[in-house]
Protein backbone atom coordinates (compact mmCIF):
# COMPACT_ATOMS: atom_id res chain seq x y z
CA UNK A 1 0.00 0.00 0.00
CA UNK A 2 1.32 3.58 -0.55
CA UNK A 3 3.27 5.01 2.02
CA UNK A 4 1.26 8.25 3.72
CA UNK A 5 4.39 10.05 3.88
CA UNK A 6 5.00 10.28 0.14
CA UNK A 7 0.96 10.90 -0.40
CA UNK A 8 -0.08 13.75 2.31
CA UNK A 9 1.87 17.45 2.28
CA UNK A 10 3.86 18.44 5.28
CA UNK A 11 0.85 20.24 6.99
CA UNK A 12 -1.50 17.43 6.33
CA UNK A 13 0.99 14.96 8.15
CA UNK A 14 1.65 17.67 11.15
CA UNK A 15 -2.10 18.07 11.13
CA UNK A 16 -3.09 14.53 11.45
CA UNK A 17 0.00 14.11 14.04
CA UNK A 18 -1.49 16.64 15.79
CA UNK A 19 -5.65 15.28 15.68
CA UNK A 20 -3.79 12.20 17.32
CA UNK A 21 -1.66 13.35 20.39
CA UNK A 22 -5.02 15.76 21.15
CA UNK A 23 -6.95 12.11 21.04
CA UNK A 24 -4.34 10.81 23.51
CA UNK A 25 -4.23 13.19 25.70
CA UNK A 26 -8.39 13.57 25.89
CA UNK A 27 -8.13 9.80 26.86
CA UNK A 28 -4.92 10.24 29.32
CA UNK A 29 -6.61 13.23 31.12
CA UNK A 30 -9.93 13.76 30.52
CA UNK A 31 -11.86 9.88 31.17
CA UNK A 32 -10.31 10.35 34.86
CA UNK A 33 -11.58 14.13 35.20
CA UNK A 34 -15.07 13.28 33.79
CA UNK A 35 -15.41 10.20 35.50
CA UNK A 36 -14.25 12.22 38.89
CA UNK A 37 -17.12 14.81 38.19
CA UNK A 38 -19.94 12.53 37.64
CA UNK A 39 -19.01 10.39 40.45
CA UNK A 40 -18.21 7.15 39.06
CA UNK A 41 -14.89 6.68 41.13
CA UNK A 42 -17.02 5.80 44.24
CA UNK A 43 -19.69 4.07 42.42
CA UNK A 44 -16.97 1.85 40.93
CA UNK A 45 -14.80 1.34 44.41
CA UNK A 46 -17.93 0.22 46.56
CA UNK A 47 -18.81 -2.24 43.46
CA UNK A 48 -15.77 -3.20 41.99
CA UNK A 49 -13.33 -3.27 44.45
CA UNK A 50 -10.59 -1.14 45.47
CA UNK A 51 -9.50 -0.84 42.24
CA UNK A 52 -12.63 -0.09 40.17
CA UNK A 53 -12.22 3.20 39.30
CA UNK A 54 -9.25 1.84 37.72
CA UNK A 55 -10.88 -1.01 35.81
CA UNK A 56 -13.42 1.82 34.32
CA UNK A 57 -10.59 4.42 33.36
CA UNK A 58 -9.21 1.48 31.20
CA UNK A 59 -12.19 -0.06 29.26
CA UNK A 60 -13.54 3.19 28.55
CA UNK A 61 -10.03 4.08 27.11
CA UNK A 62 -9.96 1.10 25.19
CA UNK A 63 -13.61 1.65 23.69
CA UNK A 64 -12.13 4.86 23.35
CA UNK A 65 -9.08 3.90 21.58
CA UNK A 66 -11.70 1.51 18.85
CA UNK A 67 -13.45 4.09 18.15
CA UNK A 68 -10.77 6.89 17.03
CA UNK A 69 -8.91 4.32 15.01
CA UNK A 70 -12.35 3.39 13.20
CA UNK A 71 -13.39 6.67 12.64
CA UNK A 72 -9.57 7.84 11.32
CA UNK A 73 -9.45 5.15 8.60
CA UNK A 74 -13.53 4.27 7.99
CA UNK A 75 -13.14 0.60 9.04
CA UNK A 76 -14.78 -1.71 10.94
CA UNK A 77 -13.79 -3.43 14.39
CA UNK A 78 -11.99 -6.36 12.79
CA UNK A 79 -10.06 -3.95 10.42
CA UNK A 80 -9.34 -1.52 13.37
CA UNK A 81 -7.34 -4.35 15.26
CA UNK A 82 -5.29 -4.95 12.70
CA UNK A 83 -4.29 -1.31 12.39
CA UNK A 84 -3.68 -1.46 16.30
CA UNK A 85 -1.30 -4.19 16.08
CA UNK A 86 -3.59 -6.27 17.81
CA UNK A 87 -4.29 -9.01 14.99
CA UNK A 88 -0.53 -9.90 14.05
CA UNK A 89 0.58 -12.01 16.72
CA UNK A 90 4.26 -12.50 15.52
CA UNK A 91 4.85 -15.96 17.65
CA UNK A 92 8.83 -15.35 17.06
CA UNK A 93 8.61 -12.22 18.92
CA UNK A 94 6.75 -13.46 21.22
CA UNK A 95 8.90 -16.40 21.83
CA UNK A 96 11.85 -13.69 22.42
CA UNK A 97 10.25 -11.65 24.47
CA UNK A 98 9.43 -14.68 26.74
CA UNK A 99 13.34 -15.79 26.74
CA UNK A 100 13.90 -12.00 27.96
CA UNK A 101 11.92 -11.97 30.73
CA UNK A 102 13.13 -15.64 31.37
CA UNK A 103 16.63 -13.83 32.05
CA UNK A 104 15.24 -10.98 33.94
CA UNK A 105 13.76 -13.71 36.06
CA UNK A 106 16.55 -16.11 36.37
CA UNK A 107 19.03 -12.66 37.07
CA UNK A 108 16.83 -11.61 40.31
CA UNK A 109 16.77 -15.08 41.82
CA UNK A 110 20.56 -15.40 41.72
CA UNK A 111 20.80 -12.04 43.43
CA UNK A 112 18.77 -13.73 45.75
CA UNK A 113 16.15 -10.52 45.30
CA UNK A 114 13.48 -10.96 48.74
CA UNK A 115 9.75 -11.32 47.57
CA UNK A 116 6.60 -9.57 48.77
CA UNK A 117 2.98 -10.80 48.94
CA UNK A 118 1.71 -9.50 45.87
CA UNK A 119 -2.57 -8.96 45.59
CA UNK A 120 -4.27 -10.85 43.08
CA UNK A 121 -6.28 -8.03 42.12
CA UNK A 122 -3.07 -5.53 41.86
CA UNK A 123 -1.39 -8.33 40.11
CA UNK A 124 -3.85 -8.91 37.21
CA UNK A 125 -4.62 -5.43 36.76
CA UNK A 126 -0.99 -3.66 37.24
CA UNK A 127 0.86 -6.75 35.74
CA UNK A 128 -1.63 -8.05 32.93
CA UNK A 129 -5.01 -5.54 31.94
CA UNK A 130 -2.96 -2.43 32.65
CA UNK A 131 0.49 -3.52 30.66
CA UNK A 132 -1.96 -4.55 27.79
CA UNK A 133 -4.13 -1.48 27.78
CA UNK A 134 -1.02 0.94 27.22
CA UNK A 135 0.01 -1.11 25.16
CA UNK A 136 -2.42 -0.38 22.64
CA UNK A 137 -3.08 2.94 23.51
CA UNK A 138 0.38 4.36 23.54
CA UNK A 139 1.73 2.09 20.87
CA UNK A 140 -1.22 0.73 18.81
CA UNK A 141 -3.07 3.83 18.52
CA UNK A 142 -0.54 7.00 19.48
CA UNK A 143 2.57 5.18 17.70
CA UNK A 144 1.07 3.14 15.01
CA UNK A 145 -1.58 5.99 13.88
CA UNK A 146 1.46 8.38 13.75
CA UNK A 147 3.05 5.86 11.34
CA UNK A 148 0.87 4.65 9.32
CA UNK A 149 -2.53 7.25 9.53
CA UNK A 150 -0.52 10.62 9.55
CA UNK A 151 2.64 9.53 8.17
CA UNK A 152 4.75 10.70 11.03
CA UNK A 153 8.62 9.51 11.02
CA UNK A 154 9.57 6.77 13.29
CA UNK A 155 11.48 8.60 15.72
CA UNK A 156 8.96 11.53 15.77
CA UNK A 157 6.21 8.78 16.43
CA UNK A 158 8.21 7.28 19.20
CA UNK A 159 9.56 10.52 20.70
CA UNK A 160 5.48 12.10 20.58
CA UNK A 161 3.75 8.66 21.89
CA UNK A 162 6.46 7.88 24.82
CA UNK A 163 6.49 11.44 26.18
CA UNK A 164 3.22 11.10 26.88
CA UNK A 165 3.66 7.54 28.24
CA UNK A 166 6.37 9.25 30.72
CA UNK A 167 3.79 11.96 31.42
CA UNK A 168 0.97 9.61 32.48
CA UNK A 169 3.55 8.04 35.16
CA UNK A 170 5.32 11.53 36.75
CA UNK A 171 3.22 11.23 39.75
CA UNK A 172 4.60 8.00 40.64
CA UNK A 173 7.64 8.82 42.90
CA UNK A 174 7.53 10.40 46.15
CA UNK A 175 9.63 13.33 45.55
CA UNK A 176 10.17 15.44 42.60
CA UNK A 177 13.69 14.07 41.88
CA UNK A 178 11.63 10.20 41.81
CA UNK A 179 9.04 11.34 39.82
CA UNK A 180 11.19 12.58 36.99
CA UNK A 181 13.40 9.54 37.10
CA UNK A 182 10.79 7.56 36.94
CA UNK A 183 8.99 9.42 34.28
CA UNK A 184 12.12 9.06 32.08
CA UNK A 185 12.77 5.61 32.84
CA UNK A 186 9.02 5.17 31.40
CA UNK A 187 10.25 7.36 28.43
CA UNK A 188 12.68 5.41 27.44
CA UNK A 189 10.75 2.60 28.11
CA UNK A 190 8.17 3.47 25.72
CA UNK A 191 10.82 4.84 23.30
CA UNK A 192 11.90 0.61 22.96
CA UNK A 193 8.37 -0.50 23.02
CA UNK A 194 7.70 1.65 19.79
CA UNK A 195 10.82 0.03 18.23
CA UNK A 196 9.33 -3.33 18.88
CA UNK A 197 5.81 -2.62 17.54
CA UNK A 198 8.21 -0.69 14.24
CA UNK A 199 9.87 -4.24 13.57
CA UNK A 200 7.50 -7.11 14.55
CA UNK A 201 4.50 -5.24 13.11
CA UNK A 202 2.61 -6.57 16.53
CA UNK A 203 2.49 -5.18 20.34
CA UNK A 204 2.41 -8.62 20.97
CA UNK A 205 6.05 -8.96 21.97
CA UNK A 206 6.16 -5.57 23.62
CA UNK A 207 3.46 -6.30 25.95
CA UNK A 208 5.24 -9.98 26.90
CA UNK A 209 8.10 -7.17 28.16
CA UNK A 210 5.99 -4.48 29.66
CA UNK A 211 3.74 -7.29 31.43
CA UNK A 212 6.59 -9.37 33.00
CA UNK A 213 8.61 -6.41 34.01
CA UNK A 214 5.26 -5.08 35.93
CA UNK A 215 4.94 -8.65 37.00
CA UNK A 216 8.23 -9.11 38.38
CA UNK A 217 8.51 -5.53 40.06
CA UNK A 218 5.07 -6.81 41.17
CA UNK A 219 6.40 -10.12 43.22
CA UNK A 220 9.54 -8.80 44.00
CA UNK A 221 10.98 -6.41 45.85
CA UNK A 222 12.27 -3.83 43.81
CA UNK A 223 11.20 -0.57 44.83
CA UNK A 224 7.54 1.26 44.28
CA UNK A 225 8.13 2.64 40.82
CA UNK A 226 9.99 2.05 37.83
CA UNK A 227 13.37 3.57 39.09
CA UNK A 228 13.86 0.28 40.82
CA UNK A 229 17.18 -0.80 42.54
CA UNK A 230 20.17 -2.04 41.54
CA UNK A 231 18.84 -5.77 41.43
CA UNK A 232 15.82 -4.39 39.19
CA UNK A 233 18.31 -2.66 36.79
CA UNK A 234 20.40 -5.19 36.30
CA UNK A 235 17.33 -7.68 35.38
CA UNK A 236 16.12 -5.10 33.17
CA UNK A 237 18.93 -4.52 31.37
CA UNK A 238 19.55 -8.30 30.64
CA UNK A 239 15.72 -8.07 29.12
CA UNK A 240 16.40 -5.14 26.74
CA UNK A 241 19.98 -6.24 25.40
CA UNK A 242 18.20 -9.94 24.62
CA UNK A 243 15.59 -7.92 23.07
CA UNK A 244 17.34 -5.43 21.14
CA UNK A 245 19.64 -8.34 19.74
CA UNK A 246 17.03 -10.75 19.08
CA UNK A 247 14.63 -7.89 17.02
CA UNK A 248 17.44 -6.57 15.23
CA UNK A 249 18.46 -10.02 13.68
CA UNK A 250 15.26 -11.33 13.81
CA UNK A 251 12.56 -8.82 12.73
CA UNK A 252 11.66 -7.33 10.02
CA UNK A 253 11.17 -3.54 9.98
CA UNK A 254 7.18 -2.26 9.24
CA UNK A 255 6.90 0.44 6.97
CA UNK A 256 3.48 2.53 6.94
CA UNK A 257 1.03 0.98 4.83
Amino acid sequence: MENPSKSLSRSAIVLRAGLVMAIGVALSYGIPIALSDIGAGAWAKATLGAHGFYEIYIAAGFAGVLIAAMAMQRMGPLRALEALGIANIAPLGCVLALAAMAAAIATLLYARARYQAADGAELLLFGIVGPFVEEVFFRGFLFRQMRKWAGAPFIVAALLSSLLFGAGHFDQGSSLADSLMNAGVTFLGGVLLSWLVERWGSIWPGFIVHAGLNVVWTVFALGDNAVGGSAGNIARLATVVIVLAGTAMLARSERPA
